[in-house]
């Protein structure tokens, strides 16, 4: 054999000896650089897929969380819902050098002819009563010029204000600012008011008349309203489905109806036969037209002639404690403590007004969610009111429609009245002293709930002028 030939043989030989032996070998970087290449594009793969699985349970992760927070808002729809922005949709109109005060920095010394007025017709000219809604950026310039006190920090000139018998506005008590929070959420009541028929005032409008059908007489023309039997479930469903259209929500509307579907399979197996109330003969179409205030009272003391009628529901007592005469955060809320007549809650609808009235006592008018307006008047204006008298079912109440410009032209009187208004938010209560007119424009869904602490005897000669006595 020739030597290059036995050189090749050799060759072959140590070249399948050397690949066996790197074959054994673990991996090292000395492997071809097409090896290298197949791993890195191997591990790519892997990273991209893994990439590409994160992104994906992250992406149902969110879809997950997303309908939950859709779910929570379809059971739960707050008060205020549909109304942000309300420090900035309703705006003082005048400054505060303007109103010779700051309403939120009002002076010790209490200013001249406070609260300031303007005429009635101004006021009601500038915002008509029937326009109830306000959706931000819009917004309203109020005619307010009540002074506006921290519980916090202007406790004192609250208590200053109040002893003076005259009207105001305080905010931020803690004991009030938990009941908001707890109430904001309608859900609140489901769970907690049983589903019992309750005093609820109805109208085919959206106006209501105080009256006591126990004074009536041949010239009496009963109001429009009336009152029956409902649910807080039935109230809450119309009330969404008003709050629905008014600002063309299609959850709310939707939310409405679906209560009122159950209200309606459950009134098929049960039957009201509350005496005191009349028979709600109305179909579910006209229902729907209607209008309702749905009334909730609790009573201190089951001695009370009301407590077997509505029950005393324990929660409102607990939540708002300090209107609860015993409970010492309680004193700002009452100047006779020992006439405490209970706690009284009326649920609003958007829209719904309270025509024009007094009261013979003092009032604290507590406004636990959503927004009302209050149009409020000296009694020394009793005379421009043009009142029904004394011994009438709505004696004290103004006998026409405020919202109705041709009604002022027949009143002459009325041209000339003076008030001022305010525009209360959750968390806020007004004082009324005795015999202070105010009239009610429900601005959204809400809950007010009021309590009365004695008489005073402040405005006796001027009330007794227009033909009404103060009851000692």
């Amino acid at each position: 054999m020739k030597l290059h030939q036995r050189r090749n043989l050799v060759g072959v030989g140590e070249k399948a000896a050397l690949r066996a032996t790197l074959a054994s070998l673990p991996v090292t970087n000395g492997f071809s650089h097409s090896r290298r290449r197949k791993q890195t594009t191997l591990s790519f793969k892997i990273e991209r897929y893994a990439v590409m699985l994160f992104a994906l349970f992250a992406f149902f992760c969110t879809a997950a969380l997303v309908a939950m927070k859709r779910s929570s808002s379809a059971k739960t729809v707050p008060f205020n819902a549909g109304d942000p922005q309300l420090a900035s949709m309703y705006r003082q109109r005048f400054s505060a050098r303007q109103l010779g005060y700051d309403i939120y920095n009002c002076p010790s010394a209490i200013p001249e002819n406070y609260p300031k007025t303007w005429r009635a017709t101004q006021i009601l000219s500038d915002w008509n009563p029937n326009d109830s809604t306000t959706i931000a950026p819009s917004s309203r310039l109020v005619y307010q010029a009540l002074c506006v006190f921290d519980y916090r920090t202007q406790y004192d000139m609250a208590m200053k204000y109040r002893d003076a018998e005259l009207p105001f506005v305080v905010r931020n008590d803690p004991t009030m600012l938990a009941a908001k929070t707890k109430w904001a959420d309608p859900d609140y009541f489901l769970d907690r008011l049983p589903d019992k028929p309750r005093f609820t005032e109805r109208s085919p409008t959206n106006h209501f008349m105080y009256y006591n059908d126990a004074h009536q007489n041949s010239n009496w023309v009963k109001p429009q309203n009336d009152i029956v039997s409902m649910t807080y479930r039935e109230w809450l469903g119309h009330a969404l489905t008003h709050e629905g259209i008014a600002l063309e929500d299609d959850e709310k509307k939707k939310m409405g109806k679906q209560l009122l579907k159950m209200v309606r399979r459950k009134n098929k197996m049960t039957k009201n036969d509350d005496d005191l109330a009349v028979e709600d003969l109305d179909s579910p179409e006209e229902k729907m037209t209607k209008w309702y205030y749905h009334r909730v009272n609790a009573y201190m003391d089951e001695s009370d002639d009301h407590f077997s009628d509505e029950g005393n529901d324990n929660f409102i007592i607990e939540d708002l404690r300090f209107l609860n005469s015993s409970d010492p955060s309680s004193e700002l809320y009452f100047v006779d403590s020992e006439d405490q007549r209970g706690i009284n809650c009326r649920f609003g609808m958007r829209g719904l007004v309270a025509e024009n009235h007094f009261d013979l006592s003092r009032n604290m008018i507590n406004l636990i969610s959503g927004e009302r307006r209050y149009v409020i008047a000296h009694p020394d204006q009793c005379d421009k009111m043009d009142l029904y008298p004394i011994g009438h079912p709505s004696s004290r109440h103004s006998r026409f429609d405020w919202a109705n410009p041709a009604e002022w032209a027949l009143r002459p009187r009325f041209r000339d009245a003076q008030v001022s208004e305010v525009v209360l938010q959750a968390g806020d209560t007004l004082y009324l002293p005795t015999s202070w007119f105010h009239y009610i424009v429900n601005l959204s869904m809400n809950v007010q709930c009021n309590i009365r602490s004695g008489i005073g005897y402040e405005n006796e000669a001027v009330v007794k002028k227009c033909g009404f006595k103060t009851p000692k």
